[in-house]
């Protein structure tokens, strides 16, 4: 009996998993590079994985599974990780991020141009609004994410302006974006590791 029930709770894992893998997702995020304000959604058809994500809210992400399921920040767990993120913005500047996540791009710029954009192409993607300027620092790499970038469909809507600087000794971010789409984790899974281990 035991091990039955093992086995029936098993499978509806493996069920569940499988169904996350190979069903589009819908995605959707808004936010400005300037203020570091984001906000996301992440979502099944069946919403049986409902995933939240505000910047300006502490926690900043809310997950239901199953409908009643949640996992969240209770109150205490909120003020302890509002104290938390305080310090750490105090130690780290915003500058000291984005110099992180520069540094990281490039270091793999080409895999992350070559498997972002073959990802890109598999995702239904809608831009409600876009104006965002870049520079990585270096003229050829900035060029190329601009190619890459400018290849794509979705890039050419009416409400949608994407600009780089070649001449920006410095690496930059700035504007404001909003999209929202659909994608199939077992692609995003893939390329996500290309782009991990690349050399």
């Amino acid at each position: 009996m035991v091990f039955k029930i093992i086995l029936t709770i098993l499978l509806v894992i493996a069920a569940f998993l499988v169904y996350l893998i190979f069903v589009p997702i819908a995605f959707g995020v808004r936010g400005s590079f300037d203020d570091e304000y984001f906000k996301a959604f992440l979502h099944d058809p069946l919403r049986l994985i409902n995933l939240r994500f505000d910047t300006s809210s502490d926690p900043g992400f809310s997950l239901r599974i199953f409908y009643f399921i949640k996992i969240g920040g209770k109150k205490e767990e909120k003020e302890e990780k509002s104290e938390k993120k305080k310090q750490k913005k105090a130690k780290e500047k915003p500058r000291d991020r984005k110099k992180k996540l520069l540094d990281f791009i490039k270091k793999r710029i080409k895999a992350i141009i070559t498997n972002a954009g073959a990802l890109l192409k598999h995702c239904r993607i809608h831009i409600d609004d876009c104006d965002v300027s870049f520079s990585t620092g270096e003229p050829d790499t900035t060029a190329m994410i601009y190619g890459v970038l400018s290849a794509l469909p979705f890039m050419y809507g009416k409400s949608t302006k994407l600009d780089c600087d070649l001449m920006s000794d410095d690496a930059f971010l700035r504007g404001h974006i909003g999209a929202r789409g659909h994608v199939n984790v077992l692609l995003v899974i893939i390329y996500v590791l290309k782009i991990v281990f690349a050399k």
